[in-house]
């Protein structure tokens, strides 16, 4: 083959792309000029966007047909010249470029087919998989940038399929050229495919993308979707090209046109009343000024100052145009009362339209409507109905009852977050024309699981000690699934404590989840406690990278746990069970509490991420907790070794049941072995401030001595072994190990916490003899940095006024019931408090709660507040308690059945009431406050009912 040859076939596929056949095309078909229209670029979307589907379809045919030519001709004529055939192509877009103003895609794709199939069908697949990963794990760049990579990334690869498949450097070279050529040519010309996008008229009843159609109109899709009476609207998307007089269906007028920019309605920024709301509009040329002032609206003075405020950035304005509904009664309605999250659907209405009510040059008919329970919002419902009587009703009792249900059912909808909903009543329906959150009860607080990793009300000093500790191991852990996406978090902000009581931030942990690729459903998990639901595919390829990271520390956890227990905490805690601390100087003391300190960041991590392993290992392996190890939960194996030790003194006869006292010196010495071996455990295993097993001997001796003096009270049933088969030998041996660690650090963390209690309890001796306090206890009632200041800059008396009042605080507030969600920053108090009752009907007298441990029985309750209150008394009762943590083991033993005011089916003590076979129903709230001693009571506990008898 002769360089004649070679100049002439690259000439004449440089001269076959200039033609513009494109623009030939669309001009001889619509009249329309190509090189004036959208971008000006002369593409195959362009025709499809200006010249239609026929002026498009031809425009592909052509494209193709002229991009196979070079290439069938060279594998013709020149076989043996297979990179003839790329350069061939190169030329053809040079061409199509240079003269003919177009990129030259479809014509590479269909030369590149008839070139090699493989190349073309393995580089698709590049940029299809760049593209798809991209849309759905970018949080900021929008569905086209990602096509438009997608296609680049596609084109880079090209050049590596070749090599892979051909092992010809000339041909290797030359797709190198083409791909870089080809991506050049994209950088510079205009995306009419995005344009088309931005020109799209989109409808109400289609999924929108918030990013361009911003949250109004998002949101409204969403609720018409789910069955909520919405106006049928359209909307003009975001579009930061100017754009003349765009082509608008027909439209059954009048019509109302709104603002939907990106950033309004948002969970934190309102943007109430910043943009126009015009309507009713009644033709065509109308409706052209509406968007074109509403959208001018976007650029006024008061809008931008509170986008500057708010920090809110500049993304531009879509467009809402609805089908106007000429309403008798408007109104807005808040799904919960605006000024501390209380259980009201508070409602303003007037006749009209919704703009008199939220213009705020009319005063409107205000109602508050109690809805915590059937009876309050009956009696609401008739205090309205008995004003309506003396005044003009403005809306019918069952147009009242309707909107207060389409409240709950829209704040259900939107995973418990409290909404600003805008309504109309046009004589015969209710219509939603608007739902946003409302944004100042924001953040909004969960008692979901912390009412059991800190329950009850908790001391100044514990919680110094565990927030920072627990939101910062969390933060590292967020921080490995999100890596940089983590900036900016404030994990500080995770927990915080109203009314005493430990709360999670539902608003900054639902922020979390959606980051991480978790499922909406997150935030009803916090709220109400349901399931967390299954995350579609597409979401949880947001934090493979992440979530592989953590599981490979997951993974490491056995390895790196034993690890630092022999090289760190077994040590450690040899040293301070050696330490003699009442020789220790305050100072000392400071120090020993740092060093506990610095060892239970560590053992915290392990203490979460061992248990949450534990939990997905088990749910994948599909392993009962049954089949699992005990033998490393001390709570469970202190009992029954006392239990040994009380079947020894049983059948010895070493006791004196007169005075209750142990006839054996031998006896004795095991007790006490006993008791320094689990004397740090305690009722609350996460609470410094409760008293350590050790410090209460008399309690457990007396213990022990009823269960040696009582027949019968001895648990001697044994596990039955249970025959399996290699595979759930298999699925076991998944688990088993990890549980055996899970055990171990809870005995590590409980016992440092433990040290860390008496080591504060030291320094409180001092306090007292320096009377700096003034009885025990008080410690716990300063925060750890109070007590740093007074040990090393001296005493500060006023410390005796503090203590008093945070005191007299805690007791008001130990027993004051809770709800389970705080909206904002204020438990509501007085009428306005939140009933989180279960419903108790004088026909049933049945309290619904959650199954724990199953079983039936009928017994009479007693009021347990903490693990001694029963340890008096020979009868089984029902104990009510208001936590059940792995302190409570020895209550259980005397106990006929459980009643708990929180936790689950997973908790301690429902593990634990499993292990005896004792009845359970968690979760009954203010179950030691609503029932009584001696109360005759049915527990099923595999209803999870409480069934009040008399």
């Amino acid at each position: 083959m002769s360089w004649l040859e070679i100049i002439l076939i690259l000439i004449g596929s440089f001269c076959l792309g200039s033609i513009p056949l494109t623009s030939y095309i669309v001009k001889l078909l619509t009249g329309k000029k190509l090189n004036q229209l959208g971008t000006e670029n002369i593409s195959v979307s362009a025709a499809f966007l200006h010249g239609g589907k026929l002026a498009g379809i031809t425009a592909v045919v052509a494209e193709a047909s002229r991009g196979i030519l070079p290439v069938v001709i060279t594998k013709i004529y020149f076989p043996e010249y297979p990179a003839l055939q790329i350069l061939g192509l190169i030329f053809l877009v040079l061409g199509r470029y240079a003269i003919a103003k177009g990129g030259g895609v479809t014509n590479i794709t269909w030369g590149v087919l008839i070139y090699s199939p493989k190349v073309l069908l393995a580089s698709a697949i590049t940029g299809l998989l760049i593209w798809y990963l991209g849309k759905n794990l970018s949080l900021h760049k929008s569905y086209h940038k990602w096509r438009l990579l997608g296609v680049r990334w596609g084109c880079c690869s090209g050049p590596i399929w070749v090599w892979w498949w051909h092992f010809s450097l000339a041909e290797f070279i030359s797709a190198v050229i083409l791909a870089f050529l080809l991506i050049i040519i994209n950088l510079r010309q205009g995306d009419d495919m995005a344009l088309a996008q931005k020109l799209k008229l989109f409808s109400l009843n289609s999924k929108l993308n918030v990013k361009i159609c911003g949250e109004k109109a998002t949101r409204l899709a969403k609720l018409k979707q789910a069955g909520f009476n919405i106006p049928d609207g359209w909307v003009l998307p975001v579009s930061d090209i100017k754009i003349e007089n765009p082509k608008l269906p027909s439209f059954d007028f009048p019509v109302i046109v709104r603002s939907s920019a990106v950033g309004e309605d948002s969970d934190s920024n309102s943007a109430a009343g910043q943009y126009l709301t015009i309507g009713p509009v009644y033709n065509l040329i109308e409706l052209q000024d509406a968007i074109n002032n509403c959208r001018a609206s976007y650029q006024r003075s008061p809008a931008i100052a509170y986008r500057r405020q708010r920090e809110i950035s500049d993304h531009g304005m879509a467009i809402l145009i609805q089908n106007y509904i000429n309403s008798q009664v408007a109104g807005v309605m808040f799904t919960r009362n605006s000024l501390d999250g209380g259980s009201q659907v508070i409602i303003e209405a007037l006749p009209g339209s919704a703009e008199s009510v939220v213009g705020g040059k009319c005063t409107p008919i205000h109602w508050e409507i109690e809805f915590s329970s059937d009876t309050l919002l009956e009696q609401s419902l008739n205090a309205i109905k008995n004003n309506a009587i003396k005044n003009n009703p403005i809306l019918p009792l069952e147009i009242i009852a309707e909107l207060v249900k389409k409240a709950r059912e829209i704040e259900t909808f939107f995973h418990g977050l409290p909404q600003d909903i805008e309504w109309c009543w046009d004589g015969e329906k209710i219509w939603i024309l608007q739902s946003r959150p409302i944004t100042n009860l924001r953040p909004i607080w969960t008692r979901t699981i912390a009412a059991e990793v800190i329950p009850g009300a908790i001391h100044p000093l514990t919680w110094s000690i565990n927030r920072p500790l627990t939101c910062g191991v969390w933060g590292d852990i967020f921080t490995i699934v999100l890596g940089k996406k983590a900036v900016g978090l404030d994990f500080n902000e995770t927990a915080t404590l109203l009314a005493s009581h430990a709360y999670f931030n539902a608003t900054l942990l639902g922020e979390i989840f959606r980051m991480m690729g978790l499922p909406e459903q997150g935030l009803e998990f916090l709220l109400r406690g349901q399931k967390m639901g299954k995350p579609p595919l597409s979401q949880i390829l947001v934090s493979v990278p992440g979530l592989w990271r953590l599981m490979q520390r997951e993974i490491k956890l056995n390895q790196e746990f034993n690890r630092d227990l022999v090289n760190i905490f077994l040590p450690a805690l040899q040293q301070l069970d050696n330490d003699n601390i009442a020789n220790f100087t305050p100072g000392e003391l400071l120090d020993r509490v740092a060093a506990i300190q610095k060892l239970l960041k560590p053992i915290t991590y392990y203490n979460i991420l061992g248990p949450i392993g534990l939990a997905i290992r088990t749910a994948i392996f599909r392993v009962n907790d049954d089949y699992l190890p005990k033998d490393t939960m001390a709570e469970i194996v202190s009992v029954k070794e006392l239990e040994k030790l009380a079947d020894t003194l049983q059948k010895t006869g070493k006791v004196n049941q007169e005075n209750n006292r142990i006839f054996s010196d031998e006896l004795e010495i095991a007790f006490q072995n006993w008791l320094n071996k689990y004397g740090y455990l305690s009722e609350v295993g996460t609470d410094i401030s409760v008293a350590t097993w050790r410090e209460k001997p008399e309690t457990f001796r007396q213990l022990l001595l009823k269960m040696a003096t009582k027949p019968g009270s001895i648990n001697n049933q044994q596990t039955s072994s249970l025959s399996m088969g290699w595979w759930e030998k298999w699925r076991l041996n998944q688990c088993w190990e990890r549980a055996r660690v899970k055990g171990k650090i809870g005995e590590i963390f409980t016992r440092l916490l433990a040290h860390l209690r008496w080591t504060f309890l030291a320094i409180e001796n001092y306090g007292l003899e320096n009377q700096v306090l003034e009885k025990k206890g008080d410690i716990f009632y300063l925060e750890y940095k109070e007590i740093q200041e007074w040990v090393s800059f001296g005493a500060n008396y006023t410390l005796k006024d503090k203590i008093r009042a945070r005191r007299i605080k805690l007791e008001e507030e130990r027993d004051r019931p809770v709800p389970n969600v705080v909206y904002g920053n204020l438990i509501p108090t007085g009428d306005r408090a939140p009933s989180f009752l279960s419903p108790v009907t004088s026909e049933t007298g049945i309290l619904q709660g959650i199954p724990a441990s199953i079983g039936c029985v009928e017994g009479y309750i007693k009021i347990c507040r903490n693990v001694t209150d029963n340890l008096s008394t020979d009868e089984k009762f029902i104990m009510v308690v208001p936590y059940t943590d792995a302190g409570w083991a020895p209550l259980l033993l005397n106990a006929k059945a459980i009643i708990a005011e929180v936790g689950g089916q997973l908790s301690h003590g429902a593990i634990i009431a499993r292990e005896y076979g004792i009845p359970a129903v968690m979760n009954i709230p203010e179950a030691t406050t609503r029932l009584q001693n001696g109360q005759k009571v049915r527990v099923d506990g595999l209803k999870g009912t409480v069934e009040i008898l008399n």
